[in-house]
């Protein structure tokens, strides 16, 4: 079996197993009665119009530096503190005391730090709205993410992903675990090379982007957390 057969059987094997995930879960998404396709905490499966106005697409790259380093159960009620401080507008968040949103994001871990990426990015986007960052090509805006301190390659390429509707393909280190254990690539392949590689082996289709990081990362959790690794080698080979 080829390589890039493999990367889409793999692609196919996880979502046969997990199904959609939802990814990246929007907390001002509201539930309406009758609606089977949203969950709560604002996962969405199966709903890819998401995110749909500014607020969402901050929400996600809020999140997206929230999450570095720690588990996703710590990040919402970061977000919400952040809500209802009223510092979930970019506006609002470039002027706040350090220490206020430090104390908003403590439970995820090195909030001083994370505070002041936080304002870098509320920063960036009061100079630069979706609006206008939008129309430009995926290297231009993945380039200007990537001089925000604070935010390296995994993170830009969240924000891409999820907030901007991208195909740019997430690394992580579960995705290196878990294709380097089932023998596709060399463990110590370079995030840009692994990058480079499923991108030009994969439609640059959003769904499948979009799910295919969040399915590697469910996958992950309950296989490749711990050595020895391989437990779920067996799900995803031929």
């Amino acid at each position: 079996m080829s390589r890039k057969r493999s990367f889409y059987n793999i692609y196919r094997k996880l979502m046969s197993a997990y199904g959609p995930q939802g990814w990246w879960p929007v907390s001002t998404v509201k539930m309406t009665a009758g609606d089977t396709l949203l969950l709560r905490d604002g996962y969405h499966p199966r709903n890819y119009t998401l995110p749909e106005s500014d607020e969402q697409r901050f929400e996600i790259c809020l999140g997206a530096i929230l999450v570095q380093n720690t588990n996703w159960l710590n990040v919402p009620p970061a977000l919400k503190a952040l809500r209802q401080k009223g510092l979930f507008l970019p506006d609002k968040l470039a002027e706040a005391e350090n220490q206020q949103i430090a104390l908003a994001i403590k439970r995820c871990g090195y909030y001083n730090q994370k505070a002041r990426y936080l304002k870098h990015i509320a920063k960036f986007f009061r100079l630069h709205p979706f609006s206008e960052l939008e129309q430009e090509p995926l290297d231009e805006i993945r380039n200007k993410l990537l001089k925000i301190k604070g935010i390296g390659p995994e993170t830009a390429d969240c924000i891409l992903l999820y907030a901007f509707k991208k195909c740019s393909f997430v690394i992580d280190a579960y995705t290196v675990r878990i294709f380097s254990h089932l023998g596709l690539i060399d463990s110590a392949v370079s995030y840009h090379e692994l990058k480079g590689l499923i991108e030009s082996e994969l439609k640059p289709e959003l769904e499948v982007y979009q799910e295919y990081h969040a399915l590697l990362v469910c996958h992950g959790k309950l296989h490749y957390r711990r050595k020895p690794y391989g437990s779920g080698d067996q799900l995803l080979l031929p």
